[in-house]
């Protein structure tokens, strides 16, 4: 399941990073990617993953069913945190490379 998810994160990623760049500078990218790392709790947790969430919504990317169900489930929901964030800091690096 965690390469279903991995893969899930790798799709949405990029096209979220895009929206926010097209919007911000790299420098209010990298505060806002800061910030969902600092929601660590599993409440704050919660809120991290619904910002994405929202942030997926806005962005206008076709979501899986896949996704619904990683959405659905309390246990799914911070390993797909985990993965977003880290392929979001992988991208952000690149660009402010």
């Amino acid at each position: 399941m965690n390469n279903t998810i991995n893969t899930l994160s790798g799709a949405v990623t990029l096209p979220v990073f895009d929206f926010l760049h097209d919007r911000m500078n790299l420098r209010e990218i990298r505060r806002f990617y800061r910030s969902l790392c600092d929601l660590q709790g599993s409440d704050q947790v919660n809120s991290a993953v619904t910002i994405i969430d929202v942030l997926l919504r806005l962005s206008g990317i076709e979501l899986s069913d896949m996704y619904a169900e990683v959405m659905a489930s309390r246990k799914l929901r911070p390993v797909f945190r985990g993965e977003f964030l880290a392929d979001f800091e992988d991208i952000l690096s690149e660009y402010e490379a």
